[in-house]
């Protein structure tokens, strides 16, 4: 039992470490594109990978079922079943997603027409056949890397991510001066090969796996196509919000804003991918949790998830014009009010993270579905009509505003359904830190507003002596699961 213990803490702490190391990666990958190819041509980038990533839509959620069933059979002791697991899912995929690259080739120019201006469509239509491919490889490697996040091998396909990211950022560094947006792209194919090729490594040897042993199993396939079918309306929400509002930014704030909108998204998404990453490691413990053990095994985590969300969102938001000054080489408004719209939208959305993986794990996604449901179609009506009236601000602070409604939506009804009280959720302590540091952001940002130099440092240097205060007296107990 200590033993698992130390290795779902492992598993926790290494998810959130990959997303942490993966951002500073991307933190000098975006420094180095803004400088060499410009935000408009960075924009142009983000479109068209966001246009092309939407062919994810049909993979019909095979690759995430295969981290629940992975934890099922491992848990009935049957390492055949995960084999033809593995192998069904591959072979499904691999051949699904090539068939739909060949059907959006053809097509390119008159995608990329609709989501681009006219002058960049040359550069969007020269990139996208680079970004299928990577479609293609990442569509096959996700079969591999839920296999491991299934057997709890978190730790090692953390490190093979992490790894990874630092072959896209040399070679991006070598080929982006020559060959421009195909130098990156290229870059990034082999980023992908070389991930697929590790995770299939470590599979061959962990389960004796043979990749070209032919094991389809048609029972295997309707299981996970089964559940698979329902994560993959969640899927089709989920995924569509990002392009969506990619898309409205092309429209309604032009390329520059777009440009500006990725990289302040990105540092949001790694930001949250530490938070969620370190939380979807614990869904194949999830898998066997009992209804009796729910409500203090929810608590703890949620207490745990307030206290790292707030912390990281704060200090990213206290740090938002320092941030724009080293990044992007002076203070850029845009970049910074768009930061924080979605810095407060990212605290919002990771309170449900607890609830979220536990449906997923016991397979009741109908709520997510719901969810989804509710979060697109408000980020679509709010983000056109207040992108019509107030342009790139106004898409921001519909999916700002769609955030809290899909969010609260999910954390009301879970709670409801579990019995248990949203005022038992939130300890005291948690309170008085939610005030402390909300009250330092929101006095950065409207009152010393002007004064750069001096308020942010100031900012950071009150709220980072506190929150290691009030992590090493009252949470560093609680993360060990």
């Amino acid at each position: 039992m200590e033993v698992k213990k130390r290795l779902v803490l492992l598993n926790v702490i290494t998810s959130g470490g990959q997303v942490v190391f993966i951002g500073l990666v991307y933190f000098l990958l975006y420094r180095y594109l803004l400088s060499r190819l410009g935000v408009e041509l960075l924009g142009v980038w983000s479109v068209v990978l966001s246009a092309s990533s939407l062919a994810n839509l049909a993979n019909f959620g095979v690759a995430d079922s295969v981290i629940r069933f992975v934890a099922l059979y491992l848990a009935e002791g049957d390492e055949l079943k995960i084999k033809k697991l593995i192998f069904t899912a591959t072979i499904f995929l691999g051949l699904l997603f090539v068939l739909i690259a060949a059907i959006i080739f053809p097509f390119a120019r008159l995608i990329l027409k609709g989501v681009l201006p006219d002058k960049f469509i040359s550069d969007g239509i020269a990139i996208l056949p680079y970004s299928l491919i990577c479609l293609i490889v990442n569509a096959v490697n996700g079969v591999y890397a839920s296999v491991l996040d299934g057997m709890q091998k978190n730790y090692i396909r953390n490190a093979i991510f992490s790894s990874s990211s630092i072959l896209l950022l040399v070679g991006a560094y070598l080929l982006a001066p020559k060959y421009h947006l195909v130098g990156v792209a290229v870059a990034q194919i082999a980023q992908s090969i070389f991930t697929l090729l590790a995770c299939l490594t470590v599979i061959v040897f962990k389960l004796k796996y043979n990749p070209l042993k032919w094991n389809w199993s048609k029972d295997i396939f309707k299981q996970i196509f089964s559940y698979g079918m329902k994560f993959q309306f969640i899927s089709l929400a989920s995924m569509i919000n990002e392009p969506l509002v990619k898309i409205l930014l092309g429209k309604f704030g032009g390329m520059a804003f777009a440009g500006y909108y990725e990289m302040a998204n990105r540092l949001l998404s790694q930001a949250r991918g530490v938070i969620v990453s370190a939380t979807q490691s614990l869904v194949p413990v999830l898998v066997n949790v009992s209804k009796d053990e729910l409500p203090i095994f929810y608590k703890r985590v949620f207490s745990n998830i307030i206290f790292f969300s707030l912390t990281v969102v704060c200090l990213i938001a206290a740090a938002g014009r320092l941030i724009s000054f080293f990044w992007i080489g002076q203070y850029q408004p845009v970049f910074y009010y768009t930061l924080m719209l979605l810095a407060f939208s990212t605290f919002i959305n990771l309170l449900i993270t607890p609830s979220y993986f536990y449906y997923i794990a016991k397979a009741k996604l109908n709520i997510l579905i719901k969810t989804h449901l509710i979060l697109s179609f408000s980020n679509l009506l709010l983000g056109s009509v207040m992108g019509y009236f107030f342009g790139g601000y106004g898409v921001v602070s519909g999916w700002f505003i769609a955030v809290i409604i899909g969010s609260f939506y999910l954390l009301i009804n879970f709670n409801k359904n579990h019995d248990i009280g949203f005022k038992t959720l939130i300890k005291s302590i948690d309170a008085y830190y939610f005030i402390f540091l909300m009250s330092i952001v929101l006095l950065n940002l409207f009152l010393f507003k002007e004064n750069l130099k001096i308020a942010d440092p100031i900012a950071l240097l009150i709220i980072i002596p506190v929150t290691v205060y009030f992590f090493i007296k009252y949470k560093i107990d609680e993360i060990r699961l």
